[in-house]
């Protein structure tokens, strides 16, 4: 196997806790004046129950339709839905990590499916100056799962995919198509997608329950025998 010399990281539970986020999202669906009033308890146990299987898109949509409100009305309403509004913070290890990380020589690079607003975020908590290249879905205009949108990556740091570890939470979107393209994978089983079942070919080469026991099992890699 070739040695590894990269690895990308996911934004939402991965690098950035993206729990308060939601919280405001269900907040402010439940308050929509066009949902007739969702409950916010009924909202967050569809959530919870749309995180465990694998999705068709995306997740407070599934939510919204669980809970009893038409496939359009719910499309419209996360349309509406300023999922920025809330600035991401890191997890006390992230910084930590990327350097413990970018000191072992590996060359680190984001790429998630994010607004184009979460490169403030990254900037203002410092991951952008700790990592090459960052790929967002909205600036991009691909986003995960598709394979192409990780082969951006490949591409620009001139490395094939064995060479490149992805380390995220959802098994569908991060851990499926990594795998696919013959990147090693790391699954974070933090945050609600940590309950999502992975189906076949979307099994995490390793699994960890934060980012710093994610980082000792990339330097094994990266310190493995040639």
């Amino acid at each position: 196997m070739l040695p590894l010399r990269a690895v990308l990281f996911d934004v939402g539970y991965g690098l950035l806790d993206e729990g308060p986020r939601l919280a405001h999202a269900l907040g402010t669906l439940a308050a929509d004046p066009g949902l007739e009033g969702v409950p916010r308890a009924r909202l967050e146990a569809c959530y919870e129950a749309a995180c465990a299987e694998p999705g068709h898109g995306s997740l407070l949509v599934q939510a919204l339709e669980a809970a009893g409100v038409p496939s359009p009305d719910a499309a419209a309403a996360r349309q509406r839905l300023a999922w920025d509004a809330v600035p991401l913070e890191a997890y006390p290890d992230t910084l930590a990590t990327l350097d413990r990380l970018r000191s072992s020589g590996l060359q680190l690079g984001v790429l998630a499916n994010q607004p184009a607003s979460a490169r403030a975020d990254l900037e203002r908590l410092g991951v952008c100056a700790r990592t090459r290249d960052t790929w967002l879905s909205e600036e991009a205009g691909r986003s995960k799962p598709d394979p192409a949108f990780f082969r951006m990556a490949l591409l620009r740091w001139g490395l094939s995919a064995p060479q490149v570890a992805y380390v995220g939470d959802r098994p569908d979107h991060d851990i499926g198509p990594a795998r696919a393209l013959g990147m090693r994978t790391v699954r974070l089983l933090q945050g609600p997608h940590a309950r999502m079942r992975a189906r076949a070919g979307e099994h995490a080469h390793a699994e960890a329950p934060t980012l710093s026991r994610a980082a000792d099992v990339l330097l094994g890699w990266a310190s493995a025998p040639r």
